[in-house]
């Protein structure tokens, strides 16, 4: 392994997120996203060889053989890509889960070129994925984040940045849009937060969250589609989103590189909140 994305799932996980739902295996190495060469392939494998380079989602069915680590052993059916010579490993660790989900987060609205989308949480790895993929299908990017995010946030191609510690982002939208916007992806809001905010969707508008906080019905009887989702990505969509970024068409938000060692510190500091881009753990034990 080289270099392993972190991700909000990995302290998740080691909270025990996943106790008694997935076969796990101890020791419990955690980490989803990760990028290296490979070593060695079992007599059976047939999609890969020694020494070429790839990326992928760890933990395949089984908690607890993560990226965290010098050696991982990954299944072949796993989402898991070869890595273009033009990108950098430790860009590649960045993107399975990141990437991946804002890709399926943009295909699930469903909106044509010129609908506006609001994108709460937009600081973020998945948020500032989401950006740059809503922009490429022609929609008029709204996101959230501080004013010192602003000028990374316009040139990811937000066309408006709303400052949430200026005053609610509700407040804001509407005195911007006054006959409301078509779409909403939300990352961060609870569940009374997001449904305060559905006022601002026009009636057959599109609400998705990340983090289970959608009321299904409660959108119906508002005439909104959308709710909850899990994007989960092929290994071809991995890497039609890693030849992307070596087409110089998509950018990688990795905001820090860091040892390995300091993992437990990068945890504690996702669990808190407020992240910025994507960290990335360099394997140099």
């Amino acid at each position: 392994m080289a270099a392993a994305g972190l991700n909000p799932v990995d302290w998740r996980i080691a909270d025990g997120m996943l106790q008694g739902k997935l076969p796990h295996v101890f020791p419990l190495v955690i980490g989803t996203d990760g990028a290296g060469v490979v070593e060695a392939v079992a007599d059976d494998v047939s999609g890969f060889s020694v020494n070429e380079r790839v990326a992928g989602k760890f933990m395949f069915g089984v908690v607890g053989a993560g990226s965290y680590a010098q050696y991982a052993v990954i299944d072949q059916k796993a989402v898991l890509a070869r890595v273009p010579d033009e990108v950098s490993l430790t860009t590649a660790a960045a993107m399975p889960i990141a990437a991946g989900t804002a890709l399926k987060l943009v295909e699930k609205l469903q909106l044509s070129a010129g609908a506006t989308l609001l994108v709460v949480g937009a600081t973020g790895g998945v948020g500032r994925f989401v950006i740059q993929l809503a922009k490429r299908q022609g929609l008029k990017v709204i996101a959230t984040g501080g004013a010192d995010a602003e000028a990374a946030l316009r040139e990811l191609g937000a066309e408006k940045v709303i400052d949430h510690h200026r005053a609610p982002v509700l407040q804001q939208v509407q005195q911007l849009y006054p006959q409301g916007i078509d779409g909403m992806i939300d990352l961060v809001s609870n569940a009374e937060a997001f449904s305060a905010l559905l006022v601002i969707l026009r009636k057959g508008g599109v609400a998705l969250s990340t983090i289970w906080s959608a009321a299904p019905e409660q959108m119906q009887q508002q005439g909104l589609r959308g709710g909850n989702i899990e994007a989960q990505i092929s290994a071809d969509e991995l890497e039609q989103l890693l030849q992307s970024v070596a087409r110089g068409e998509l950018q990688v938000p990795v905001e820090r590189l860091v040892s390995i060692k300091q993992a437990p510190e990068m945890l504690a500091e996702s669990k808190a909140g407020g992240s910025r881009g994507k960290t990335v753990l360099n394997i140099d034990w």
